[in-house]
């Protein structure tokens, strides 16, 4: 059996591990490059950075706490963010700490509880909540998933990306979902360096770990984990307190790629550190990197083994030029002498140096780049033949200087044994050109010439000696020998000179452009006429003498107007005092000047007239509007004269602002400016004539339409009305009002005052004039008011003597108190009518208050009237009350029919026989079971009659055996009676009509109670509890046992199994393939019960076809849902698998061939429905075959 872990574990080995080496400098440690260059005779040690490494697997023991004085930290390990599932700061474990094969020398802890390694950048980061999650797999319900180790998702640590990974090795203590330190401060993270035996050691604590369901539920009871590195690679779990087993955690190890783990085994195996439940065992838990291997050493120089080097450092090495020396490391396994994974290497490449070379990389007059060839580890040092001052110590150098220089290449590390300089290397530069002022060149004359030559030569002199010449214009060269250039009057001609110097180490030149004009200014005394000026101009613009005259030459002007005394620059001159005025003309580029004489002509007088024609004033509307050209003739006729009005005085001089000539004003009054343009010379008169117009707003109308009422037949109406009540207009403005018929004909003043409706129409209207396009409508509304009518013409009399003359106002008609009543002769009504004598006839007149109307004569006789016929004058009105308080809702209305068939009969309802405490129609009686109801009603055009309606309640009889609430055991059948108070029962649920009843589940039910056929129903509801019934909640299982969670009714509890009880809630070592679970509780009540099929697992099987034991099977395994089956061999290749719970035998062959007698490696998950739970086993089978 040791033979076959042995083989297992060198198969994960070799399949994870992984090395390289590293050869350096002994003396200063720093690591050789790819390519060392050496000076002959140069020797050289070397060593490789190979060293015993772990395999990377650990065995586990269980320790006591005290041999490794685990302790609470005293360093605080910092959480940067508030809240559950983050990461801390990395915080340095204090020495190179090698888990799993790996090295790491900082540590991150996440607040679930685990600390996690990797050498990814990344660790620096995992405090950023932002990003990173201390995601949990606790499998807790509607929160989070469940995954036991090894799993890759204890690497989904990504917050936005739950499916993104970072390899991070892990180890736990007690890790589930816990509760932070910023929601619980009693919780504290702490660290510490510790020595254990004389070893490095960095100490862990996380105190008082609290769990929540992550939905509000958390532990009553905290426990406390250390962990605790050691530098020899050990690791030490220890957690302490946990008591609580209704939730997951885990307390283990994992690489960092999550295909290995290493958890311990639980002394109770009802008990899971890996994901499941668990309690403290009081001891701490021993992982022990298993193995180290033994690095074996060969040197090879150009391929060819080094005899006699074995170990790991070759000193005094000579190397020659190209020279390959490598080293090869094997891992071996000190116990077997095998080798363990790949060879492992390094090399260096040994290159002499050579004699530096100078290379110029870039030159100009002033600078030349130099560059030697770059060799790594190497230093330069450049200098000036003949001084000792280094200049630059890379491989390049810009030199500024004429000069011979060298370069001194020194290998580093060789304290300047080794070295090598170059041949000198000799630079002119800078050559001397002549300076040149690159300043326009101006040739002027005042003689009218219209051309004018010049020789280049005399703006850069030529020297063959020194540099080569040439001149050009826009990019041609200019013809030579003589450098002749010909320039027009007022040109200018861009020269570019070119020299090359003939005698510097670099191409050295010089280049500038100048400009040459030739100004060619008017002949002294010419005289100038501008265009004629307007008559009266007393100021003209010298601009404009200039841009006509000299526009785009650049000159300078100054004027004289005191005959050439003196000279000033102006703006502008008055003609009509200056004339002529004397300019001086000059080039600001130039010393040359000319002057010239400016006379000034003057054209007629425009005509402008004052208008003599009034314009008319206008009403304020949406047309009003102003013919100014009415007015032109008046103004100027002559048709070569544009003529335009404007606002205002200055806009008439300047010509800005011109209003149309269907001028709109504003209101009020408003002058107008004339303007007169000469369309020939442009001249515009001296002169701007104004004139007024007038606009008065539009008068209001105080009113828009006339109300006139007569009474129902009379149509003469009179219209006539006062222009001030209509208008508020005033003067200037005059009224005129026309009345016009409703078909807009004009009406006279007879018919304006007796206006007939009949003739006319119901619509006349008033036009107000204001004058002939302002005026307003008034509108009359011409209406017709009723005269009152009588709404009755008799009144029958029951039992009355006299009756008042409000009664009988109130009858006759609604609001009598806006009306007079009077006899036909006008003369008041009595205050009251006697009845003595029926019927009695009344004649009357009445006057509507409001409107004047008088009625026509009306009539009304008072009669003797009969009682309303009733079909019955009492009746009993009884009801069930099922409160029993006697007390009960009556609809009184629905007693109407037996007193009367008639719809129109009027009901009203009293509690006293007087009549005087009337009641609605829906009433609950106030007296409890028996009270009289009082009904006054009337028929149509008949006296009122009385009635009464005897109120009755009567209760059911109540059951005294009933209750509201009864308990049931499972397996059990309770019967309830209602008892003997009543004779009818209706059960619900369908449990027959009986006085007892029989039920076997819990729930909500009712009875109906009813004694005899017209006894009162009452409704009883009552409860069937199953509370005190113990119920099985969760059921696990292992290869050999299954235990029972169970909650409800009395503990302790007992527990059958097919029927055999048993005091304990576990069934170590099942035999039957199922199993019927119930539980009873403390009181002798059964709990429903549940039938679980048990998986065993066989792990040996041979299958030789003996007929024993031909194939491995799992028993109950086709009752189970998503079954997954995988067997795999030694070196991982999958054998056998199935997803089908009824093909899940294996007959020990691959593919139909025979696999040979070995052990063989299961993984088997499935759902079970019963307990609704996912399982999954794995472990080892001993196939025993022929062979």
């Amino acid at each position: 059996m040791k033979k076959f872990y042995f083989l297992l574990f060198f198969c994960l080995f070799t399949l994870g591990f992984g090395q390289s080496v590293q050869l350096y400098n002994p003396a200063d440690k720093v690591d050789y490059l790819a390519d060392q260059y050496f000076c002959v005779g140069e020797k050289f040690n070397l060593q490789v950075d190979a060293v015993s490494s772990s395999t990377g697997d650990y065995a586990m023991t269980s320790v006591f706490p005290t041999d490794f004085g685990l302790s609470a930290g005293s360093t605080p390990i910092v959480f940067p963010a508030a809240g559950a599932d983050k990461f801390s700061e990395a915080f340095p474990i204090g020495f190179n700490f090698s888990f799993y094969g790996k090295t790491y020398s900082k540590v991150v802890l996440g607040s679930n509880g685990r600390l996690v390694f990797t050498n990814d950048p990344e660790l620096e980061n995992l405090k950023n909540n932002t990003v990173y999650t201390d995601r949990t797999f606790s499998g807790v319900p509607a929160y989070n998933t469940y995954s036991k180790l090894p799993s890759a998702d204890y690497n989904k640590v990504y917050k936005a990306n739950p499916a993104q990974e970072l390899n991070l090795a892990q180890i736990f203590f007690g890790y589930t979902d816990l509760v932070p330190r910023s929601v619980n401060g009693s919780v504290t993270y702490l660290y510490k360096s510790v020595v254990i035996s004389g070893v490095n050691g960095l100490m862990v604590s996380f105190q008082n770990q609290i769990r929540t369901n992550g939905t509000g539920g958390i532990s009553t009871v905290p426990y406390l984990s250390y962990v605790l590195l050691l530098e020899d690679g050990r690791v030490i779990i220890y957690v302490n307190n946990k008591s609580e087993i209704n939730y997951n955690a885990i307390l283990g190890m994992q690489n960092d790629d999550g295909t290995k783990e290493k958890v311990p085994k639980h002394s109770n195996t009802a008990y899971d550190y890996n994901n499941g439940p668990w309690k403290s065992e009081g001891k701490a838990w021993l992982f022990t990197p298993n193995q180290n291997l033994t690095p074996v050493f060969k040197w090879f120089r150009n391929g060819s083994l080094i005899t006699g080097e074995t170990s790991a450092a070759l000193n005094n090495f000579t190397p020659n030029d190209n020279d390959v020396l490598k080293v090869e490391v094997s891992y071996i396994n000190p116990d077997t002498g095998a080798q363990i994974g790949a060879v492992v290497s390094d090399e260096v490449q040994f290159k002499s140096l050579k004699t530096p070379q100078i290379n110029i990389i870039t030159s100009t007059c002033a600078q030349i780049d130099l560059e030697t060839p770059f060799i790594p580890d190497v230093t330069y040092e450049w200098r000036k033949v003949g001084n000792a001052t280094v200049l630059s110590t890379t491989n390049k150098l810009s030199v500024t200087s004429t000069g011979d220089y060298i370069v001194k290449i020194i290998r580093n590390g060789s304290a300047g044994l080794c070295s090598l300089d170059s041949a000198p290397i000799s630079l002119v530069l800078n050559s001397t050109f002549p300076p040149f002022n690159n300043s326009p060149k101006i040739i002027c004359k005042t003689d009218g010439s219209t051309q004018a030559t010049v020789n280049l030569y005399d703006y850069y002199p030529a020297d063959p000696t020194q540099y080569t010449l040439r001149f050009q214009e826009n990019g041609v060269d200019l013809p030579s020998p003589n450098n002749v250039l010909t320039l027009n009057a007022d040109q200018t001609r861009t020269i570019k000179i070119d020299a090359e110097s003939l005698n510097t180490t670099a191409s050295c030149s010089f280049t500038a452009t100048f400009d040459l004009t030739f100004i060619s200014l008017p002949v002294t005394n010419t005289e100038y006429s501008p265009t004629n000026l307007c008559f009266g101009s007393n100021t003209y613009n010298l601009l404009a003498f200039e841009n006509q005259y000299f526009a785009g030459k650049n000159y300078q002007f100054t004027y004289s107007v005191n005959g050439g005394t003196s000279y000033q620059t102006l703006t502008s001159v008055n003609p009509q005092v200056n004339n002529p005025v004397l300019v001086k003309i000059k080039h600001p580029n130039s010393t040359c000047e000319t002057v010239v004489k400016l006379k000034f002509n003057f054209n007629t007088k425009v005509i402008a007239n004052t208008p003599v024609t009034q314009l008319p004033s206008q009403c304020a509307s949406s047309t009003q509007t102003f013919d100014l050209a009415s007015l032109i003739p008046e103004i100027n006729p002559d048709p070569n004269v544009t003529i335009t009005f404007h606002t205002n005085l200055q806009n008439a001089i300047d010509g800005g602002g011109a209003v149309t000539y269907n001028f709109r004003s504003g209101m009020g009054y408003t002058t107008l400016y004339i303007r007169v343009v000469d369309n020939v010379t442009g001249c515009v008169s001296p002169d701007h004539p104004d004139f007024t117009v007038l606009v008065y707003p539009r008068p209001n109308l105080l009113l828009t339409s006339i109300s006139k009422a007569n009474c129902t037949g009379d149509t003469i109406f009179s219209l006539t009305q006062n222009p001030n009540v209509l208008t508020d207009a005033q003067l200037p403005v005059t009224v005129a009002l026309e009345y016009y018929s409703s078909n807009g004909t004009l009406l006279t003043p007879s018919q304006i005052a007796n206006y007939d409706a009949s003739v006319f129409g119901q619509n006349p209207y008033i036009k107000v004039n204001y004058n002939p396009t302002c005026n307003g409508t008034v509108t009359f509304n011409l209406t017709y008011n009723p005269k009152p009518v009588s709404i009755k013409s008799q009144i029958l009399i029951c039992a009355e003597v006299n009756y008042s003359l409000q009664n009988f106002k109130n009858e006759v008609i609604a609001n009598p108190a806006n009306y007079t009543f009077t006899d036909l002769s006008n003369n008041p009504l009595p205050a009251s009518f006697s009845l003595s004598s029926l019927p009695l006839t009344v004649n009357y007149l009445m006057k509507d208050n409001t409107t004047g109307c008088i009625s026509d004569p009306q009539t009304l006789t008072f009669t003797q009237g009969g009682s309303s016929a009733l079909s019955a004058t009492e009746t009993d009105y009884t009801l069930c009350d099922t409160d029993f308080d006697g007390i009960t809702p009556f609809n009184l209305d629905s007693k109407k029919s037996i007193f009367t068939t008639d719809a129109s009969a009027n009901f009203e309802y009293f509690k006293d026989l007087n009549l005087t405490q009337s009641i609605s129609s829906n009433y609950t009686n106030e007296t409890a079971f028996a009270q009289t109801i009082f009904v006054r009603i009337t028929l149509p055009n008949f006296c009122p009659s009385t009635a009464k309606i005897n109120l009755k309640v009567n209760i059911p009889n109540k059951s005294t055996t009933l209750q509201p609430e009864y308990f049931i055991c499972s397996g059990e059948t309770l019967v309830i009676d209602a008892g003997t108070e009543n004779t009818i029962f209706t059960w619900s649920d369908g449990k027959g009509t009986g006085q007892t009843a029989s039920f076997t589940k819990p729930g909500n039910y009712s009875v109906v109670l009813q004694k005899g056929i017209n006894g009162c129903p009452y409704t009883h509801n009552f409860t069937i509890s199953d509370i005190n019934q113990p119920k099985i909640q969760v059921i696990n299982q292992t290869n050999n046992s299954i235990e029972v969670i169970a909650e409800g009714g009395s503990k302790p509890y007992t527990y059958y199994f097919n029927g055999v009880p048993q005091s304990s809630n576990i069934l170590l070592n099942p035999t039957q393939s199922s199993y019927e679970i119930q539980v009873k509780s403390n009181t002798g009540c059964l709990g429903p019960p549940k039938m679980v099929y048990f998986i065993k697992i066989n792990n040996a099987f041979s299958p030789n076809e003996d007929g024993i034991n031909d194939v491995w099977c799992i028993e109950n395994l086709d009752k189970m849902q998503q079954v997954s089956i995988v067997i795999v061999n030694r070196n991982g290749t999958t054998v056998f698998e199935s997803n089908n719970p009824s093909k899940s035998e294996w007959d020990g062959k691959q593919n139909g061939r025979e696999l040979p007698t070995s052990s063989y490696w299961y993984v088997i998950s499935w759902f079970d429905g019963v307990t609704q739970k996912t399982e999954q086993r794995q472990g080892w089978i001993l196939l025993k075959n022929r062979n």
